[in-house]
């Protein structure tokens, strides 16, 4: 997956993530972040504990996807009432400026399945914790090697519906170290007509068949990208952009 660890050999200047205490110390999170929906569905988005200073409100990664979802005018999947959605949210941090990000949603109308990669620019503001998209390409997808049913029950079998978020797997993360690397982010959501839950992955291949959620996450990705080639979409996106 060329597009997805292009960047990892890039310094990143500071990384603001689910697991770190790196925050700027005059930020109020009540400031800066995106309310969560008031929904009917029931809703798991992981949340800072007592040794962080945002405690109480959703991981950033979540904030950032929501900045988003908002400037790309989507569906806010807490509330939607579509009976299917899915999303993958990638971040490579490469920098503050122009780093490459992608989106690749799965979702369903009616009785109708679509799909779309979203490919973006992004531009972080550590002093407001923000991403600003500078630009997108839209790409609509369609299963090239199988179908709807068959790619959502794969989908499903590896429980995108019911995985942890990364550092609530025990021994994932050694001593407290957290998101210390400049390995994307894996960032997802999954919802249907009664619940949404969200969760992320970070530092993905430096694990070895040590903790199968993590493998599971990986199968995720090449499933995806045995279907709609979002990798190699990507790469030849970013590549002239």
């Amino acid at each position: 997956m060329k597009f997805i660890k292009r960047y990892i050999g890039i310094i990143v200047v500071l990384m603001i993530t689910g697991c770190s205490s790196l925050m700027p110390i005059n930020i109020e999170p009540a400031d800066v972040y995106v309310p969560i929906p008031a929904s009917t569905k029931v809703l798991d988005i992981p949340k800072y504990g007592e040794e962080h200073k945002f405690i109480g409100y959703p991981y950033t990664y979540w904030n950032f996807c929501k900045q988003k979802e908002n400037q790309l005018a989507l569906v806010s999947p807490e509330v939607a009432d579509n009976s299917f959605i899915f999303r993958l949210w990638i971040t490579n941090p490469a920098g503050k400026t122009n780093q490459p990000h992608g989106l690749l949603e799965i979702k369903k109308d009616s009785s109708n399945y679509s799909a779309k990669l979203i490919l973006m620019h992004v531009n972080f503001k550590l002093s407001n914790l923000s991403e600003t998209i500078t630009d997108h390409k839209v790409i609509d997808l369609k299963p090239l090697k199988t179908d709807w049913k068959t790619v959502v029950d794969s989908l499903i079998n590896l429980k995108v519906n019911i995985l942890p978020t990364d550092d609530l797997i025990p021994g994932y993360y050694v001593n407290g170290s957290g998101y210390g690397t400049n390995s994307p982010t894996y960032s997802f959501e999954y919802a249907d007509d009664k619940s949404y839950i969200f969760y992320q992955y970070n530092d993905i291949f430096r694990t070895n068949d040590e903790f199968w959620q993590v493998e599971n996450i990986k199968l995720i990705l090449s499933l995806l990208d045995d279907e709609f080639q979002w990798d190699k979409k990507g790469r030849d996106y970013f590549r002239n952009h």
